[in-house]
């Protein structure tokens, strides 16, 4: 599998968390959230295995 179709948008990592977009998007502004996004440009990327793994616990 490529890298780049690992990497997910917040609105996809938030559906699977089971929150809201805006939770991961803070979590990045203040870099305290479980999970580190990719930055490119403006846009915010998430790596989908870690997006999973941390699912995995909270649930």
């Amino acid at each position: 599998m490529k890298q780049e179709s690992l990497l997910i948008t917040t609105a996809e990592a938030a559906k699977l968390l089971g929150f809201q977009p805006q939770t991961l998007r803070k979590w990045a502004i203040y870099e305290n959230g479980p999970v580190v996004p990719k930055r490119h440009g403006r846009l915010l990327r998430w790596n989908r295995n870690e997006i999973l793994k941390f699912a995995g616990e909270i649930k």
